[in-house]
Formats: C-alpha cells, structure tokens, sequence
C-alpha cells in the first residue's frame, strides 16, 4: 500500500515537473522584444478648409495637417498623433468615420518607437 502512495506522489511530480518544462519551452519561443515605429504620416489627413482629396480624412486641430505620424506596435491597428509646436505628443481620436479630432491632452507613446 505504501508503495503504491509513494509511486504515484512521484508520478505526479514528475508530470508537474514535465508540465513546468514544457510551458517553459513554450514562454522561451514566443517573441521577447517589443518594437514599435512611427512614420510620417501627413498625407492622409486635411483641414477642414482644405479642398477634398481622394483618401484624406478631416483632421480638426488648431494646428492643422502638419506633423502626423502613424505609430506602429504590431497589432495591426493604425494609430495617429501629432506632434505640437512645442513637442509634445497628441492622440487623434476618429470620433465620427473620415473624422479626426485633436486630443488636448499630451502622450508620450511616440517617444518610444523608432523612425521607419
């Protein structure tokens, strides 16, 4: 009877060890680095003044179409800021479709990614 307990307390270690092992190798083949970039993106937005053009969503800002990039993480999502007079970042937020309004509070996000 003893024997029996002891058997399977070591069986069941060993799985939890194989188990442990097999999620390691799994955690260690997933990518380790996270690499964001940004590119100039300016030329897919206009003022609302501006003449219509084929592609290019109306971005109201107090500080017009200049300075727009696109941010990148990987998720596949486009993302869009514009940097102001005095460097800060700022978040475009499409509230209405083809309609990007300007976002008064700062971010950093940008700032981590690298040019393309």
């Amino acid at each position: 009877m003893r024997a029996t307990v002891r058997r399977r307390v070591i069986a069941a270690i060993g799985t939890a060890a194989l188990c442990c092992t097999a999620a390691a190798a799994t955690a260690a083949a997933q990518p380790t680095y996270y690499d964001p970039e940004i590119s100039h993106c300016d030329h897919l937005f206009r003022t609302p003044l501006e003449t219509p053009r084929p592609g290019a969503a109306v971005y109201w800002s107090p500080f017009g179409s200049t300075g727009i990039v696109c941010y990148d993480n990987g998720t596949g999502v486009a993302d869009y800021y514009q940097r102001d007079p005095s460097g800060a970042w700022h978040d475009m937020n499409e509230l209405l479709p083809g309609q990007f309004f300007y976002n008064i509070f700062g971010t950093g996000i940008p700032d981590a990614a690298h040019w393309r």
